[in-house]
């Protein structure tokens, strides 16, 4: 008995190691990007994106998704300089919108508690006759644990994809479903 318990603590001992030097190798900082091509004219797209007020209809951040918490949102009605800031959750956090091309790009910084450095997103609008190509890009700190960054480089990578995904297909969802895609309903 004693011997499977050593065998076992060596085994993890030797895992936990392993992850460390993996994660040497892991850059502190990273990318993440989905791109999507949306039959929808690029306003119709771009308003909601535009608007921090409608995202917690269409994007993962959605009260369906993340149960009972509170929000608010201040500066201008949208684009530049507008926040939504959300607390009484697990995930506590903030974006604000830094930049505000009109049907080309949105910049915004994402904050929240559990990450060392806000993330700088882009979301980029193309069309071309009736379809637009949309890119979503994440710019990550994975942080300077070597730890940290192997489960950020993994995990991390998988949630804001999956973030990204649901998003997206959500917005193309309600602007199929709505004849004019700018009311969608402010929270």
């Amino acid at each position: 008995m004693l011997e499977i318990s050593l065998y076992v603590g060596t085994g993890i001992v030797v895992l936990v190691l392993l992850a460390f030097l993996v994660g040497f190798w892991i850059p502190q900082a990273g990318t993440v990007i989905y791109s999507r091509e949306i039959s929808a004219d690029v306003n119709d797209l771009f308003e909601p994106i535009n608007d921090l007020k409608t995202w917690p209809q269409w994007s993962a951040w959605s009260p369906e998704r993340m149960k009972g918490y509170l929000s608010r949102f201040e500066g201008p009605d949208s684009g530049a300089g507008q926040i939504w800031i959300w607390k009484e959750t697990k995930y506590p956090g903030r974006i604000e919108i830094i930049e505000s091309e009109q049907n080309q790009r949105i910049v915004y910084e994402l904050s929240m508690e559990m990450m060392p450095d806000p993330m700088v997103c882009t979301i980029s609008f193309m069309e071309k006759e009736g379809v637009t190509f949309v890119q979503w890009e994440n710019e990550v700190n994975w942080g300077r644990n070597p730890l940290g960054r192997l489960m950020g480089s993994i995990f991390g990578k998988m949630s804001l994809m999956g973030a990204m995904t649901f998003g997206l297909q959500s917005l193309e969802a309600r602007v199929r479903e709505s004849s004019d895609p700018l009311e969608l309903d402010s929270v």
